[in-house]
């Protein structure tokens, strides 16, 4: 397949090199220091099962044109929820709709951007996407370190013959690649319970700047991530999401008995990166609200985080 990776931060980083090294053609966009070490040394990823040490093709967003974007089958957006709005902008100025176009898969943080996604694209086009058990992060311009056996789950925000088959195709090629792949006919319930594990931890985590086995080893501090899973799981009404108690609690076993990791946004706060407070902590809050509930945990992590770092 013929991929194109928005965002080579360390989750695009490692699925670009997991693709390249089971044959796909994939094409990197960066920006700033990281593109140029990119670009003149190439991308050196570390992980316990592989290791990928290579020049790549890469480009800045403006180097892009819509030649190479119209004979790809893919984008993947990995970058922060923070620029989705803007990226997505930006790529429908450059794609010509009239024409056949990529997918778009998202694989970021948050349950709002595949809606932002299918505001500039077909929603057939729009596939909604997590990656879990996995962490991957910059440790200086072009080397990325990763942890964990990942797992992806794709599904189609509006599925149809022609995107069934792009998936099956996109998910042959992430097996191949040695990963875990699966197909869910409801994107949007995994997209939540995925935001339930990282409202659980992500904040608090960057808050107190530890890992997560420190929290979840905690017996005070646990009983607040079980708080902050349940409002999410809560707030996952509002979009015609249930997920039970039951659920919360396999979640909160499953964060528990994971390798104590930095979630993405301890990491942001401690390179002083924007972090994805709105996208992780105030949905929740938002969609609480319009249920008429206090999400006392939530709100109490988001506005300390809020008072700390944007103050």
């Amino acid at each position: 397949m013929k991929i194109i990776i928005l965002g080579t931060g360390g989750i695009g980083a490692f699925y670009g090199a997991k693709l390249i090294l089971s044959g796909n053609s994939v094409k990197f966009i960066a920006r700033g220091e990281h593109l140029k070490v990119l670009k003149e040394r190439g991308l050196n990823l570390t992980h316990s099962t592989f290791a990928f040490n290579e020049k790549i093709d890469v480009y800045s967003l403006d180097e892009i044109d819509s030649k190479i974007i119209q004979e790809s089958d893919a984008i993947i957006f990995s970058t922060k929820s923070t620029s989705t709005k803007e990226l997505a902008k930006k790529l429908s100025n450059i794609i010509d709709k009239n024409i056949s176009y990529p997918y778009l898969i998202s694989l970021q943080n948050g349950v709002e951007n595949e809606d932002i996604l299918c505001e500039y694209f077909q929603k057939e086009k729009v596939i909604g996407g997590i990656s879990r058990k996995i962490g991957a992060h910059i440790i200086e311009p072009g080397v990325i370190e990763s942890t964990g056996d990942v797992e992806t789950i794709i599904g189609a925000i509006k599925e149809n013959d022609l995107n069934r088959t792009f998936m099956e195709s996109f998910k042959n090629s992430l097996v191949n690649a040695d990963t875990k792949c699966e197909i869910v006919s409801d994107i949007k319930v995994e997209l939540w319970k995925k935001l339930i594990i990282n409202n659980g931890v992500n904040a608090i985590c960057a808050l107190l700047r530890v890992k997560t086995g420190i929290v979840m080893t905690n017996e005070k501090l646990s009983q607040i991530v079980y708080g902050l899973m349940k409002e999410t799981a809560i707030a996952a009404k509002i979009d015609n999401v249930e997920i039970s108690e039951k659920d919360v609690e396999q979640m909160f076993e499953l964060i528990k008995h994971f390798d104590s990791i930095k979630p993405s946004m301890l990491v942001d706060v401690e390179n002083g990166r924007t972090i994805e407070i709105d996208e992780i902590c105030n949905v929740v809050i938002k969609k609480c609200e319009q249920l008429d509930y206090d999400a006392s945990y939530t709100k109490t992590i988001s506005y300390l985080l809020d008072f700390i770092y944007y103050n």
